[in-house]
């Protein structure tokens, strides 16, 4: 049983958002408008980076994309909240990265 002074009461959706609030210090870059949040798919689960509020902040290079994503994808594993990222806007899935597979990403990171 937690303690009443905990700042966290040990279900499983509270252990989710402190795992979160923990991502976005180790990843104080990524914009407050977007959303983290993990889903399912198939049989594991991805951490998903929605960029609906704040597309403007996803005008980078190829080779941006990929430091700063694997700087994401590396900081997820390490709190263990997923070993894949999905990056999402109003368009749907623009691209992931997977500890497993090297990088996917697609047409929109195409540029630079």
């Amino acid at each position: 049983m937690a303690s009443t002074n905990s700042p966290i009461n040990g279900t499983s959706i509270d252990l989710e958002m402190e795992a979160i609030r923990r991502f976005r210090k180790l990843a104080p870059f990524l914009p407050s408008e977007c959303q983290v949040f993990r889903e399912l798919n198939g049989r594991s689960t991805v951490l998903c980076l929605d960029f609906r509020a704040c597309p403007q902040e996803l005008k980078m290079t190829k080779k941006e994309w990929f430091e700063f994503a694997q700087l994401l994808i590396h900081s997820s594993h390490y709190l263990g909240l997923a070993n894949s990222l999905v990056f999402k806007t109003s368009k749907g899935i623009l691209g992931w990265m997977s500890l497993n597979q090297k990088q996917y990403f697609g047409e929109f990171f195409a540029g630079g």
